[in-house]
């Protein structure tokens, strides 16, 4: 019953992704606008839906037959089902919208939450039937749409959130869905604070942190700061979840270096942000914890790549956890999702930027041996 809907879907056109999609949709919010993003975000949801499972379909028959990797693809299976049911009779009133909000699209959410654990165990388990590029491709693809349409679904929650909630709403606001404007210095010490708490369990230490906001030179200009951008520099429109994860990695890594090298100083993280449109950030992680070797730094970036040997059991069971369920990990490192699924986030957007090259987000490691790492950060708000 679903084979023709999944060719059908998997055929069609999604609009360009985009920050100021997510804005737009915010500006327009209204009861009437909630109804027609409501049909928009099933419709799409199927679309990427469909298209994950075409690409399992590709993989070798022997590696779709993998326990783990099967697991994965009958989840899309099912969630593809539930959608299809939902599109039969999409809401035509705000309570049937919330009622799609709270049970289809957080059900959706909800059940693509513990995809990665399972998928890493199966690609390591078939990468004897695959090539590295072969299974690189795949990941990179399956990351990237797989954080697309969940930010579609949470998107659309939040949205149905704040047009039932006269306290929230502002008509015509830019914030009014899941891009809210952070006050950095807060993002970034809550996520240094989750980290510690993993570091506290597994070495019974924790690592301070120094923000530097003594804002010079703006990054991305090289100009000096205005007067007003003085004022506001440390507050940056973006998805908090988001930035959470990046955080997290980035901190689990700095944080394990200091602590596992005897190192006392604090991780330094320095934050500037353009006051240009569109709206740059840039943030730099300096450690002292004597540097990555160049093998290391080679593989950094790779799908199943780590440096941490477990001592718990199999190596899956301590992949770093995704943005949805933040709090409830308790390891310092794991299979080698983190730092390239750090990455997709940062460059799902890239194509929201401009053609100037220099200015797209990206996440970047100079080390320099026996002293330390550091790590940049740069993304766009608009």
């Amino acid at each position: 019953m679903l084979e023709q809907p999944i060719i059908h879907y998997s055929k069609k056109e999604l609009p360009r992704f985009s920050l100021n999609h997510l804005y737009h949709q915010s500006e327009k919010l209204s009861s009437s606008f909630i109804l027609q993003n409501a049909r928009e975000t099933i419709e799409h949801l199927l679309i990427y839906n469909a298209r994950r499972l075409k690409e399992f379909r590709k993989l070798p028959y022997l590696v779709v037959l993998n326990p783990s990797i099967s697991e994965s693809y009958d989840t899309y299976l099912q969630s593809m089902s539930s959608l299809l049911k939902a599109s039969l009779y999409t809401p035509h009133t705000l309570e049937e919208n919330t009622i799609l909000a709270n049970d289809v699209l957080s059900k959706f959410i909800s059940i693509h939450a513990d995809t990665l654990p399972s998928l890493s165990k199966g690609f390591g388990e078939v990468s004897n039937l695959l090539t590295t590029k072969q299974i690189t491709q795949f990941l990179d693809n399956h990351l990237h749409e797989r954080i697309s349409m969940r930010l579609i679904a949470h998107q659309h929650i939040e949205l149905t959130k704040t047009i039932n909630d006269p306290d929230k709403f502002v008509k015509g606001g830019k914030y009014n869905g899941v891009v809210k404007l952070l006050y950095l210095p807060d993002v970034i010490k809550k996520n240094a604070e989750v980290v510690n708490d993993i570091t506290m369990m597994k070495y019974d230490q924790s690592v301070p942190i120094k923000i530097d906001t003594n804002l010079r030179a703006v990054y991305w200009s090289q100009k000096d700061p205005s007067e007003t951008s003085k004022e506001n520099h440390l507050y940056f429109p973006y998805i908090e979840y988001h930035l959470d994860y990046i955080f997290m990695e980035l901190f689990k890594n700095s944080f394990r270096a200091h602590i596992e090298n005897k190192v006392t100083d604090p991780v330094a993280i320095t934050v500037s942000v353009s006051q240009d449109s569109p709206k740059f950030m840039e943030i730099r992680i300096r450690d002292k914890g004597k540097g990555i070797s160049q093998n290391t730094l080679n593989h950094i970036f790779d799908y199943s790549f780590t440096t941490f040997e477990s001592n718990e059991g199999e190596s899956f069971k301590t992949l770093n956890v995704p943005p949805e369920q933040l709090g409830g990990g308790n390891t310092v490192a794991g299979m080698g999702f983190g730092l390239p699924l750090a990455k997709q986030y940062i460059e799902i957007f890239n194509e929201t930027v401009n053609e100037r090259d220099e200015t797209k987000g990206s996440l970047t490691v100079q080390t320099y041996p026996s002293w330390g790492t550091d790590v940049y950060l740069k993304t766009v708000g608009y």
